[in-house]
């Protein structure tokens, strides 16, 4: 899904509380932590070098943690929060009844098939209560149809699978390498012309501390 899309810049949500516990999400809130806060600053500072002041939309998941990180970076680069656009189709995979669950080491010890199924055939990966893989898939690509054509970069501010899967569609690879993609809050991706660029972001002194 390369032709006609526009530039996408993909960014993962700050350290949150149950991040920081170790617990799995989903689309469950969890605010960020202050390490949250300032890995948002760190992005919303490299931002600022390359969009202060210029024409860009965020666009953000609906959860307080993705919405927390987008008005730090709306804010650092003088875009009004208040145009921060809420993308429902960018919420986190919906993970039902293994949301809050501890690691998914502990995932495959409670449902053994649907951990297998995740990293193995993730578009048949469907927990109970939750969505199937080919479901989460099926909203993020009808998103991306939505931006193609269009000429203003847009910035995409939600979930680490959410990143892995809109990479994997731009890639046009399975959903067995999806998974396997990386996801560090301290790592945005440009998606431009065909390629992807990976760009680390620097921490803060406040990280530093």
């Amino acid at each position: 899904m390369k032709g006609n899309l526009t530039t996408l810049i993909l960014v993962r949500h700050g350290e949150s509380e149950w991040n920081r516990a170790g617990r799995i999400q989903g689309q469950v809130n969890s605010p960020l932590t202050d390490l949250g806060i300032s890995q948002a600053g760190a992005i919303s500072d490299y931002l600022s070098g390359i969009f202060l002041n210029q024409e860009l939309e965020i666009y953000s998941s609906p959860l307080e943690r993705a919405i927390q990180t987008a008005q730090i970076i709306a804010k650092g680069i003088d875009h009004l929060s208040s145009e921060v656009i809420i993308e429902e189709r960018l919420n986190d995979f919906n993970l039902g009844e293994i949301s809050g669950t501890y690691g998914w080491d502990k995932v495959a010890e409670i449902f053994p098939e649907q951990a297998q199924l995740r990293l193995q055939d993730p578009m048949r990966f469907h927990p109970s209560g939750g969505e199937s893989g080919a479901e989460f898939e099926a909203r993020l690509r009808s998103l991306m149809e939505d931006l193609k054509g269009e000429d203003t970069t847009k910035l995409l501010v939600s979930h680490g699978i959410v990143n892995k899967f809109i990479r994997g569609i731009y890639k046009n690879i399975s959903g067995k390498e999806m998974i396997n993609l990386g996801e560090s809050q301290n790592t945005i991706y440009c998606l431009e012309h065909g390629d992807e660029t990976e760009i680390k972001i620097p921490p803060s002194n406040r990280e530093k501390n």
